[in-house]
Parts: C-alpha cells; structure tokens; sequence
C-alpha cells in the first residue's frame, strides 16, 4: 500500500499523536515538519537533558541559590554549554547566523552564549527555578566576524514534556537597537541645545554673578597696594586682603566651572547628588534674574534630606527650567499681584526626594494641562516646546517622576519626585 512519510530533509520531529489512520498522521508529520522548517522565525531545537541529573540531585540536597552557586561553580556552566546541544535549526535560523549549510548542526549551544557569556548563567536559572519561558535581549556570534543583537526567547518543556525538544526563537534586534540609539543620542543634543538656550536666557544673570568676584578681586588688590604703601606696611590687613582675593578667585572659578557644566556637551556621570545642593546652584543662577524681573524667590529646604542618585547637570537643568518657567508665568499674568515663585525640597510619605517649585502666575488652563510634557507643546509663542519634555525624560531615567497642577491660591506647581539613594549607590 503506498503510504506517504515525512520529508526526509525536515529535521525537525514528526507527529506521531493524532488519527488512528497512518496515512493522515503521515500527512500531518509532514506539513508539521515542513512548517517548522520554513516558518519565517529564526527556530532552534536544543536537547537540554544533559544537566537535569545535576539539577535534581542538587534540589536534593537543598540548594535554592542556583545563581550564586553557578558564579561559585564555573564548570557547571561550561559543562552545560558543551553538553546541551542543538540538535535542529529552520533555514531562518541558519540565516541569522550566516550558515547556509545544512549540516551545521549538530552542535553545542556554547556558540549561542560565546558573545555573551553571563546569558548562561540566567538561562540556567531560569530552568532550575522551574520557570516556563525565559526572555533576553542578548548579543550572538555570527559568520564573518558579526555580531547580532537578538531578542532570545525560550521555553522550558515540562513533565510529562521531554527534555530532548526544547525550543528557542531568537528576533534579530540589531536594527532597533541602532534606531533607539540614535534617538537617544538626538535626544541628548536636543537637550544641551536647550541648556545652551537657556544659557543665553541669563546671559546678564551669568555676567552679574562672575562679575561680583571680579569686582571683589580688583577692590581688594587695590586695597592691599594701599596697605602695602603705608609707612610701616600693613601687613596683616595685607594678607587678609589677600586671602580675600583668593577666595573671590576660587568663587570666579566656581562660576565659570558650574556655566561650562551646563552648557558642555557630555556624557551622563551619576552619582549621589544633594537636592538642595542643585537647588542652591540653581538658585545662584537665578538670582539676577529674579532681581530684573521683580520677583521674589522663597526657597524652603528640608535640612538633612536624603541624597538621589543621578546626573548632577541633568538635575541642575531640571531645577533651572522649572525656575525659569515660573519667572515667565508671573511675566504673563494680566493684573497686577504677588510676584512669588516657592522653592520646597522634602520627603514625601513614600520616601521619595521631592522638589516643588510653586508660581503666583496665571496657573495653566484647563485645556492644557495633560498636554505639558507633550513635544512641541508650548504656550509661550516663541518657545520651543521641548523644554519641560526634557524635564519628563531626565525624570524617566532617573526613575522619577514629574508632575503639575495648578494652586488653590492661584498660580502652578510642578513637583518632582525621585528615589533616594540606596547604600549600593555610591559616587
């Protein structure tokens, strides 16, 4: 009787579960088979019985850490990895890797894990806790020197589920990884782009709060010539004046240092970082400015507050784009009133670092509010419109959050919260 059988090319299982009658499981096996072989996901087929007895015996006796005993056991791992095999792959498998030959595999999963080797370790993991699929985004070796970012997915057979067919997919990420780089990168110039830009805003601030030890250089060097002039010298108002000068040199320095922070284009340095710190530098730059623009700055600091953990700059321009904004809110106002912007630093009951900056302006209309930290949202008509979304993604990476409404007694508040700094976290 002719009966039909399974693609004898197809590596992959056949079906043997199904009808009674042979012919029709034949069929089945067969387009079962060919699917696998040609379904456009990259599918590899692993036997991962070799390291189950190692497992069993060490649940056995007891052991829960499976990650701290792997970093302690080395071998375990570069047993795993030359035990377990691929024992099958689809042609789109072989595509990812660049090997068009069919009898690649058999082969050990140590070329899967070569580029990233800690991948094993988690895998493993996974596994010994039982875990029915495992996710990562990883990097793997392929033909020709490349390296290819992949999101690897696998999962775990359970009983009565054979060892010997465990499956892992792995999507090819390369392109999307470059693509978020990119805009992580446009986000960045965008974001010294408008330190630059609000820079140029307190251009006059910047120039009153250098000149102020300038100034105190030359009147106290003038003072120390005429001290030094005198029959007998002076020396000691000599010496204090000269000290003086120093430390109005150390606070030019400070100046010009705390401008080329903020408007150098740099790489993000985080450490632990004081709120009311960044808040005073703040401060300072504002100063001025408030000054000219007739508004009275009220700055409330939790003493002792707890530190945060992050960029210094990013905060520095988060806390200044705040201040800057509420200056401008007040400006905008129709009729006269308080001219008053609140500056507050304190715990909050989760024990989260707060800063809330409070204006006595207009407040922001109803129909505005959910859109603030949209890009390209603006109610000033020069703006860009980037400014507070800038705030918002400082305020994502660092794990915090920023919100606004508007005051009881009129005006805005915007508050921002971060988590502080754990003992792990360290400079």
């Amino acid at each position: 009787m002719d009966r039909r059988v399974p693609d004898k090319e197809s590596p992959f299982p056949q079906m043997s579960d199904g009808p009674t009658d042979d012919r029709d499981a034949a069929d089945i096996a067969l387009t079962y088979s060919r699917l696998l072989e040609h379904m456009p996901i990259p599918l590899w087929m692993v036997d991962s019985t070799s390291p189950a007895s190692v497992f069993e015996k060490l649940k056995a006796d007891g052991l829960e850490d499976i990650e701290t005993y792997l970093l302690e056991h080395p071998e375990l791992v570069e047993f795993a990895c030359d035990t377990v095999m691929v024992t099958h792959a689809n042609d789109a498998a072989r595509q990812l890797i660049g090997r068009s030959d069919k009898d690649y595999y058999p082969k050990s999963v140590r070329h899967i894990f070569e580029a990233t080797p800690q991948a094993a370790v988690r895998v493993m993991t996974a596994h010994f806790n039982g875990s029915r699929t495992y996710v990562e985004e990883l990097k793997i070796n392929a033909s020709g020197g490349r390296v290819v970012d992949v999101l690897f997915l696998v999962t775990y057979p359970r009983p009565p589920e054979k060892l010997d067919v465990t499956f892992i997919v792995m999507l090819e990420i390369t392109e999307r990884l470059a693509i978020e780089a990119q805009l992580r990168q446009l986000q960045t110039d965008i974001a010294h782009a408008l330190r630059v830009s609000t820079l140029g805003e307190l251009a006059t601030s910047i120039a009153h709060e250098a000149k102020q030890p300038l100034g105190a250089i030359a009147l106290n060097g003038t003072a120390a010539i005429r001290w030094l002039d005198k029959e007998p010298p002076n020396l000691s108002k000599t010496r204090y004046l000269i000290e003086r000068m120093i430390d109005n040199a150390h606070q030019a320095i400070e100046t010009i240092d705390r401008i080329q922070g903020m408007a150098a284009r740099r790489v993000t340095v985080r450490g632990r970082v004081s709120l009311n710190d960044i808040v005073n530098v703040a401060l300072r730059f504002l100063h001025h400015e408030g000054l000219e623009r007739r508004v009275a700055i009220r700055a409330n600091l939790e003493p002792r507050l707890a530190a945060v953990y992050g960029d210094r700059i990013q905060l520095q321009q988060v806390a200044v784009n705040l201040l800057v904004n509420a200056m401008h809110a007040i400006d905008n106002r129709d009729e006269d009133g308080p001219r008053k912007i609140f500056v507050t630093t304190q715990t909050d009951a989760n024990g989260r670092v707060c800063l809330t900056v409070e204006d006595t302006g207009p407040g922001i209309a109803k129909e505005n509010i959910d859109k603030l930290f949209d890009s390209f949202f603006s109610t000033k008509k020069d703006g860009m419109g980037m400014g507070l979304t800038i705030c918002s993604s400082i305020m994502r990476v660092h794990d915090g959050e920023i919100f606004a409404k508007n005051r009881e007694e009129g005006g805005a508040m915007f508050r921002c919260c971060f988590p502080a700094a754990d003992d792990s976290q360290i400079d």
